[in-house]
């Protein structure tokens, strides 16, 4: 995942071709997350072919027509909860390094990292979806922009909190970091369920090792 201005709303600003538009009613919107939720537990259980738009409708308690009302076909569904699951990314660590901080940066890396290897392992139908699921080419853009947010409000935090300067250097750091770092988490989880612990542990090595170097002075 990885590249916009003040988090956590930086990949929201991406548009996605034909990508759902928030309902205004609430009813409406419990409807939408009835059907984002029922999908996710679907392919928890079932190979991603044997999950169609009848069978979702069933799980979340609507009608055919409803779920048609919301979104086109099936493609569009799995699109809007990877949206979801994207916007859930940034806003974990939004609320990681919200604060109080630890006095030692390598902690609160310890803590993204493991945050984020937690929702990826207790999320229903997140691996089945992630790396089996159809290709989402209309997500790359917002997958960049995902990452991009997260790398924005971890700069922050140690520029705020543990002294590093604000540099366009540091910039491109936190930015590379992340997107490595978030390519690493997905080869951690792609065959272990609750991530592969040795990748995990390479992920904090690199993080300490490359985005804690000594801070920026120019």
């Amino acid at each position: 995942m990885s590249d916009p201005g003040p988090p956590p709303t930086s990949a929201e600003a991406t548009v996605l071709p034909g990508a759902l538009r928030t309902p205004q009613q609430q009813r409406s919107r419990e409807k939408v997350s009835r059907i984002l939720a029922a999908t996710a537990r679907l392919l928890e259980e079932r190979p991603y072919d044997e999950v169609g738009t009848k069978l979702i409708a069933a799980e979340a308690g609507v009608s055919v027509g409803v779920l048609y009302r919301f979104f086109p076909d099936k493609h569009a569904i799995v699109t809007a909860l990877t949206v979801d699951w994207l916007d859930r990314i940034v806003r974990i660590a939004d609320r990681t390094l919200a604060g109080p901080l630890p006095a030692d940066p390598r902690e609160l890396i310890g803590r993204l990292v493991s945050e984020h290897s937690r929702f990826r392992a207790e999320q229903p139908g997140f691996r089945r979806l992630w790396y089996d699921g159809p290709p989402l080419p209309a997500l790359r853009e917002y997958d960049r922009a995902s990452d991009q947010a997260v790398a924005d409000l971890i700069r922050a935090a140690l520029v705020r909190d543990y002294g590093y300067a604000d540099t366009p250097a540091f910039a491109l750091r936190t930015r590379l970091a992340v997107h490595t770092a978030a390519d690493l988490l997905n080869a951690a989880f792609r065959d272990h369920p609750d991530g592969a612990p040795e990748i995990l542990a390479e992920i904090e090595l690199l993080l300490n090792r490359w985005l804690l170097a000594l801070p920026d002075t120019e």
